[in-house]
């Protein structure tokens, strides 16, 4: 999902926006200074396949040897110190033990019998002046077949018949939009958009993980604890509800695993570079992922749900952090390659069955060697975008604005899932 980038003196601004660059990084790291790059005149009018293909190969080729003596060095001086970083987990290291009858045995026992769910949610999005359509879809399988889906659409309105000056209504309206992005421009500034793309389909998927399977083990897409579910985009009540769902899935149920497919952390998956198909390292926990962005959630109004934890009243601000220091110091984090053609992954587990969780984890992936990713949150991605993506909602739309002699309104449709 593309960000919106506000200008740095705008006091809107989105959540992320990119740092800034100089122009000695900026050499230092495309081999060509800032200057030749803005010189069209160093550019090459059309496209000469022969030379860029040469220079493509010996890019490649540097990477790959640069890659293999590194590789070599990481495994040797940089994994077995895994373990004794500090605050690291006990659980933290190098584990290479998982051999062919191991997956093997995954696949039979687990998988392919039905003992692995797995959920995913998709949100569609129609974009027109007078109307935004949010259309939300959850679906949970296993591998003996679908389990069920769920949906919802948010209609947002925020051309509406209103009584009173039309004069202050429409400046009214103004208003509200200067605040938001323009048509099918994602823009995290705009809360309501954030709590019906995001957070409303995250929390969904985490019920239905939770309380509609009958599986042991429960297979999720992302981090168990999404940022749009612990800032709530600044709702006190998502926030604890969500809190309390994420409580349940990780301290009740514990049998979990979720791998994330678009992960922005680097530097776990420069450690994943060095691992070898079914070998896996696991290198911290859930607390330190989320503990620089828990400061930055503030929240706006009171809880108006039940807001004590386990009898305790708790703010916002402290259920949060309560989260962080007492839950997710629970889920350790790791990261794992299932083939030598797919790039690491990194996955998410109780400390209690860390080891089965990642072996769940590298036995779907290795169903799909090129990408080496689960083939279950793919099964369940294709499943949810079947009935909810695709043209459907924009069908539905057109078809109601025609019948009631509007005409077809102007709007472009996005399938996504936000990360």
């Amino acid at each position: 999902m593309s960000e919106f980038h506000a200008r740095t003196d705008d006091p809107l601004l989105p959540v992320s926006r990119p740092a800034p660059v100089t122009a000695d990084v900026f050499k230092e790291c495309f081999g060509e200074s800032l200057a030749q790059a803005l010189d069209l005149g160093s550019w090459r009018q059309g496209v000469d396949l022969v030379r860029e293909y040469a220079r493509l190969q010996a890019e490649v080729e540097q990477a790959v040897a640069f890659e293999s003596v590194q590789e070599g060095r990481v495994r040797e001086l940089v994994f077995p110190r895994i373990g004794f970083g500090e605050g690291a987990p006990l659980e933290a290291g190098f584990y290479d033990k998982l051999t062919l009858d191991d997956i093997a045995a995954v696949h039979t026992g687990l998988l392919f019998n039905g003992r692995v769910a797995c959920c995913d949610g998709t949100v569609q999005l129609h974009d027109t002046l007078a109307l935004t359509v949010h259309q939300i879809g959850v679906c949970l399988v296993a591998y003996t077949g679908n389990q069920g889906s769920w949906s919802t659409r948010l209609f947002r309105r925020d051309l509406r018949e209103e009584k009173g000056d039309p004069v202050e209504v429409m400046n009214a309206l103004l208003e509200r939009r200067s605040k938001r992005a323009g048509l099918n421009q994602p823009d995290r500034r705009d809360g309501l958009s954030e709590l019906a793309q995001r957070a409303v389909m995250s929390f969904g998927e985490a019920v239905v993980l939770l309380d509609h399977s009958n599986a042991v083990w429960r297979l999720g897409h992302g981090s168990p604890a999404p940022y749009q579910l612990l800032a709530g985009v600044g709702n006190p009540d998502v926030a604890i509800e969500s809190i309390k769902v994420l409580r349940r899935m990780i301290e009740g149920h514990r049998k979990f695993v979720y791998v994330s497919s678009e992960s922005g952390d680097r530097d776990y998956l420069q450690f994943g570079q060095a691992l070898r198909p079914l070998e896996y390292l696991v290198i911290g926990t859930l607390k330190e992922r989320i503990e620089d962005v828990v400061w930055d959630i503030h929240f706006s109004g009171k809880p108006t749900v039940d807001a004590r934890w386990d009898g305790e009243l708790l703010t916002p601000q402290q259920w949060v952090l309560k989260f962080q220091n007492e839950v997710a110091s629970q889920v350790l984090v790791g990261v794992y390659r299932a083939s030598s053609l797919a790039p690491p992954q990194i996955f998410y587990a109780h400390r209690e069955h860390f080891e089965l969780a990642a072996a769940i984890a590298i036995a779907d992936s290795v169903l799909l060697p090129d990408r080496g990713f689960p083939m279950l949150i793919d099964l369940a991605d294709r499943a949810c975008k079947s009935p909810y993506g695709g043209g459907s909602l924009r069908d539905m739309t057109d078809a109601a604005y025609a019948s009631c002699g509007a005409g077809v309104r102007y709007s472009s449709e996005r399938t996504n899932r936000p990360e």
